[in-house]
């Protein structure tokens, strides 16, 4: 615990704790630099499973499956058995393996049929969602329901994991929300129907968010307030890594199952960040744990050279007075708040821009 001696000393100061607090460790130096490389790599499932259905339900050619009795080409079956102006759809009720294989107008009998099956074009893709469980013609908006599940997966993440966040802590949450992804993306990857596959995307993008955010949290909270700008930003390399790097796996891979296993490995690698990530010091002082955020502040100021022969003394008053801050803050303080006067119209801006 910080020592009387030190509470009986602190001074006050107009500048922030938290500036205060990570100036006196290294707001930028090898320990910051070393997690931020781990949490780029907390990044890069989120780029990754966010564009995923882009290349697991491409636009690609469909068209009304052959009879199984019928022995012709697909363009002869085009030609000869599918309205020219609907050949994804629907074909043509009544023909015969006769008439068909005389070198006659097949399309002489113009009733038309829906599509019981298909048949598609697999010069590109050779397995997707699509022709998984044909997600084409009446079904094809059970694509786009997809993608508006992924992200109330966001959305609801976005509250679950934030507030979790504030309760158990920053690590706790990735380590969490990881392992929530980890497990639906490998399950996502074996769904025996459309709705498994749905409701997967929903818990992977959840999970994916989770860490993301948590992560980005941590981050900022363990960097001094002058390099924040610039290791935000640079964040989003993960999800530049994620974009890029699926439209090389369609074009190895061109199979969704494939596709999934692989963009599911980032998340196998981010278990490693039990050991890597530090819980945040501002979270732990916030939560009145003075010694656990000494320890990682010591091994931090370590890590970055700093000598703490002359800054130890300086570091538990800061300590001291950004815990005695934090209990002295308005504790009915909620998400309302963002509405208030004088808050409203930057909140709306900030929703907006993200």
């Amino acid at each position: 615990m910080v020592s009387s001696d030190v509470k009986k000393n602190v001074v006050s100061s107009e500048t922030n704790e938290e500036e205060d607090l990570m100036n006196l460790v290294g707001g930028d130096g090898p320990w910051q630099r070393w997690i931020f490389v781990a949490i780029i790599l907390c990044s890069v499932p989120d780029g990754c499973h966010n564009m995923a259905m882009t290349f697991y339900a491409p636009n690609i050619d469909h068209w009304c499956a052959r009879p199984a009795y019928i022995n012709m080409s697909v363009q002869e079956w085009k030609y000869k058995a599918l309205p020219p102006d609907d050949q994804h759809c629907s074909r043509y009720k009544y023909f015969n393996l006769s008439n068909i294989h005389e070198d006659t107008n097949a399309t002489k009998w113009k009733e038309r049929i829906a599509c019981d099956s298909w048949e598609y074009d697999r010069s590109v893709f050779r397995n997707t969602v699509l022709s998984e469980w044909n997600l084409v013609c009446d079904k094809e908006w059970l694509v786009s329901m997809t993608k508006s599940i992924f992200i109330a997966g966001y959305f609801l993440s976005a509250i679950v994991f934030g507030y979790l966040a504030d309760r158990i802590g920053r690590k706790s949450v990735i380590i969490i929300a990881n392992a929530i992804s980890l497990i639906f993306s490998i399950v996502c990857a074996f769904s025996t129907s459309f709705v498994m596959f749905a409701v997967c995307r929903f818990f992977i993008a959840a999970g994916v968010t989770g860490v993301d955010n948590t992560s980005f949290v941590l981050l900022m909270e363990i960097i001094g307030p002058k390099f924040r700008t610039k290791y935000g930003m640079s964040t989003h390399f993960g999800w530049i890594i994620g974009y890029m790097s699926l439209p090389l796996l369609a074009w190895l891979l061109g199979d969704w199952f494939w596709m999934q296993l692989i963009i599911t490995l980032p998340c196998i690698l981010l278990l490693s960040t039990y050991w890597l990530l530090p819980e945040s010091p501002r979270w732990l002082l916030a939560q009145g744990k003075e010694d656990a955020a000494l320890e990682i502040l010591s091994k931090a100021a370590k890590k970055n050279g700093m000598d703490l022969t002359e800054r130890g003394t300086k570091l538990k008053e800061t300590i001291y007075r950004t815990t005695k801050a934090h209990k002295n803050e308005d504790a009915s303080v909620n998400v309302l708040q963002l509405f208030k006067r004088g808050l409203w119209k930057k909140s709306i801006i900030v929703f907006y821009l993200w």
